[in-house]
């Protein structure tokens, strides 16, 4: 039996926020891999932001960053979406005094916070989480280390979000952008409104490369237009038939309902349109088509369409006009009007 793997994974894009120089990363970004995302679908893609250690960043949910992406070659601006922080960094004080050392803390509100968040400060060990939460009361996974004060700053955070904020980019969003390379950027917004660059890699790259891919969906097909009839005369019927080429149907891609669609673009017609079909591989345009619908007009201006199911090889429309009033033959375009065309597809 063959085995399929499917992966699915967050599309992680790690940003350097600030470049401190007293830090001296050991594991240096020098280059940042190109971010992938594919058109005509929902991309979500999660902007993780570090410090120049490669630690992971505290963002708060009141700062505001912009993720725009470039044309490659002429710098100008396609889309442009707000980054939504996930970090959910909280600091708050107790709101009572310890009196000893214990796993248990009483704030004013724990509103803000949950259970298996982190928590670090003055008096609180390593690898400390929140293991309940009851009114008020939290309950540690271990003992303070000293009595906690009630002026002692804790930080609270979920690790798997720290530093951590998304962006969305809608089908409706790349809908319009041609398949290629773009260039990417991040904006952080300042205090004051004004904008502050954030960096690709530890070499103050402030712009990444991003590839619009487009291989998840079929590419949908242009439709066949036919505007050219081949006019015979019927010495049985004794009238004008006007007949499409053959329009080959390519059997091989039509499955399961092999849907098909056509639609006629008519003007003032008058007179019956017949749609055919065969199962040869060779095809005229005497005997060798079955008739799958006949359809007539009066004088009709506009659209008709027609939905039908079939394996079939070729098709072909056939349009005989009306005779008009006081006439014997059915020859006078005046009268009749016109098929237009007719699209086609598969």
């Amino acid at each position: 039996m063959q085995s399929l793997p499917i992966y699915l994974y967050q599309n992680n894009l790690a940003i350097i926020l600030d470049l401190d120089p007293t830090i001296r990363g050991i594991n240096q970004v020098m280059y940042q891999r190109d971010l992938k995302i594919q058109k005509g679908i929902k991309n979500n893609i999660r902007i993780q932001f570090k410090n120049s250690d490669q630690k992971l960043l505290n963002i708060s949910q009141d700062q505001m960053f912009i993720f725009s992406i470039f044309d490659a070659n002429t710098n100008r601006l396609v889309v442009e979406k707000a980054i939504i922080v996930l970090d959910n960094t909280t600091v708050m004080s107790p709101a009572f005094d310890q009196t000893a050392t214990s796993n248990t803390l009483v704030f004013a509100d724990t509103s803000n916070i949950s259970q298996g968040q982190t928590v670090s400060g003055f008096g609180i060990s390593a690898n400390t989480i929140i293991g309940s939460i009851s009114n008020d009361t939290v309950t540690l996974n271990n003992p303070t280390t000293y009595p906690i004060l009630s002026n002692t700053s804790l930080t609270f955070c979920s690790y798997s979000l720290k530093g951590a904020g998304e962006v969305t980019f809608t089908e409706s969003d790349t809908l319009d952008m041609t398949v290629g390379s773009y260039r990417y950027a991040i904006r952080a917004v300042d205090t004051d409104g004004t904008y502050l660059p954030t960096y690709t890699n530890t070499y103050y790259g402030a712009a990444g490369t991003l590839e619009l891919l487009d291989n998840v969906f079929p590419v949908l097909q242009p439709s066949q237009a036919i505007s050219v009839f081949q006019k015979s005369y019927n010495a049985e019927t004794q009238l004008y038939e006007h007949k499409s080429r053959a329009v080959q149907s390519h059997p091989e891609y039509n499955g399961n309902t092999a849907l098909h669609t056509i639609a006629y673009y008519f003007n003032n017609y008058h007179g019956t349109v017949t749609l055919q079909a065969t199962l040869n591989n060779n095809p005229d345009y005497q005997d060798k088509f079955a008739t799958l619908e006949t359809r007539t007009y009066n004088g009709f201006t506009g659209i008709d369409y027609i939905n039908f199911n079939g394996v079939y090889s070729y098709i072909q429309v056939m349009h005989v006009p009306a005779v008009a009033p006081g006439e014997s033959q059915n020859d006078n375009p005046a009268y009749y009007g016109s098929v237009d065309q007719f699209l086609y597809r598969y």
